[in-house]
């Protein structure tokens, strides 16, 4: 790491906190379509503190191969997976061209995907399918992500989702943020239950956004906060908004707004 003035000023948290590659604490940030000047500049001041991008939705099919290329190799040369949004194979699956994604995603150069269950009507059994067919035959890791779209119904147990997830060769459960958000005690009970089946350092959090009715600001704040203050500063999170990653690692660091509040 490159001498920083102010190390050593971080407070007793700073010594909870890995380095890259880490196993926890990990942090994924949402990329809505960065353009190559914005991810540079998020790279070149914030690289050590995040190490997924989720090139969100089906944004990568609006891009240019090179333009997508470059992306994903600016990502990598700077020791962050770079992943499709789940959404998007869930499409390939509605309109028959599932075939075709994994492929694609390797010849692009992505080396994880994510493989979800929000939109499209499917079983188990085709979700421990796709993750295996993704680890086995085009040597991708995988982030399975369980829960669902606000507003869409999915009758799986959350549990039963997230152990079929590791169970097929997952590397990471990605717990959707719609799951998180309210005040439904048996939801709560269930991720307690998923945090206790297969780990907190195999589970991230993903953070709520704009796209769920009501959310603020406010609200992701609260989120993040009462993750860290439940799980500890080693807890994974997801769904960062790119201008929201430094006041993240601050807060983790005990550096931010209300930390060190009892």
């Amino acid at each position: 790491m490159k001498e920083q003035y102010f190390a050593g000023l971080d407070g007793s948290l700073a010594g909870d906190r890995t380095a890259k590659p880490r196993s926890s604490g990990m942090t994924m940030v949402v990329d809505w379509g960065l353009g190559a000047h914005a991810q540079q500049d998020l790279t070149s001041t914030a690289a050590a503190h995040f190490d997924f991008a989720k090139i969100a939705v089906g944004i990568s099919r609006l891009y240019t191969n090179e333009v997508l290329r470059e992306k994903i190799d600016g990502y990598l040369a700077q020791d962050i997976e770079p992943f499709p949004g789940g959404m998007y194979l869930e499409y390939a699956e509605v309109h028959g061209r599932l075939d075709l994604y994994f492929p694609a995603a390797v010849e692009a150069g992505y080396r994880w995907v994510e493989v979800s269950d929000n939109i499209a009507p499917v079983t188990l059994e085709w979700k421990e399918r796709v993750i295996r067919q993704a680890r086995e035959e085009f040597g991708l890791q995988v982030l399975g992500e369980v829960g669902k779209k606000e507003g869409l119904d999915n009758p799986i147990p959350l549990v039963d989702n997230a152990r079929t997830c590791i169970d097929a060769g997952a590397a990471i459960v990605l717990l959707e943020a719609a799951e998180l958000v309210g005040e439904d005690i048996e939801v709560q009970r269930e991720v307690e239950e998923i945090v206790r089946v297969i780990g907190v350092e195999q589970v991230m959090f993903e953070l709520p956004g704009p796209w769920i009715e009501g959310v603020s600001p406010h609200d992701i704040h609260r989120m993040r906060r009462a993750l860290i203050e439940r799980y500890g500063t080693q807890v994974n999170i997801g769904n960062v908004a790119a201008d929201e990653l430094m006041s993240l690692e601050a807060y983790r660091r005990g550096l931010g707004v209300n930390a060190g509040q009892e």
